[in-house]
């Protein structure tokens, strides 16, 4: 959804976004297909910028990073930006950043895109490695299966035969 900053009112707007699939980009077989997220949020007045707080829900499908099945993850996450607009003339790249400016949310055109907002904060909140359960067993490196269903029967493996001296002690 696009919202432009000048038809906000002095005393802010209310968005109450239901739930709707968003697109994340590429995702390198971490997720499958879209998220359906929902969000709150209230936009203000804020000096010279605009600021943009709530909350957000949402799930998708994560692909575990040990046994390569699919399994549903949920986050929710409270959403705090503070938005300037880009100046006229000027366009993101031709400013130099403060440290300070590092915290801000550039609006180009006088608009805001939620989706962008909350695809990004949604793509913060997934797990490094996404695992289905704590105690996921993986694959088995010889045979690849699955060893959350039981042991595959490749038996252990021989191991390095550079401590076989140390097995003698």
């Amino acid at each position: 959804m696009l919202i432009d900053v000048s038809q906000i009112p002095p005393d802010g707007l209310d968005l109450d976004l239901p739930e709707e699939n968003l697109e994340l980009g590429a995702s390198d077989e971490v997720w499958e297909g879209p998220a359906l997220v929902r969000a709150r949020m209230h936009i203000g007045r804020s000096g010279r910028g605009l600021l943009i707080s709530g909350e957000m829900a949402g799930g998708i499908s994560l692909v575990c990073s040990r046994c390569l099945e699919q399994f549903p993850f949920r986050a929710e996450e409270r959403l705090d930006f503070y938005c300037e607009t880009v100046g006229r003339g000027n366009t993101k790249q031709e400013q130099a950043l403060s440290p300070d400016d590092l915290d801000v949310t550039y609006l180009e055109e006088g608009r805001i895109d939620t989706d962008r907002l909350l695809r990004e904060s949604f793509l913060l909140t997934l797990p490094v490695q996404p695992l289905c359960r704590e105690e996921c067993r993986g694959l088995c490196q010889r045979c690849g299966a699955n060893l959350n269903e039981g042991p595959c029967g490749c038996g252990s493996p021989p191991g390095d035969p550079r401590f076989q001296v140390l097995r003698q002690l």
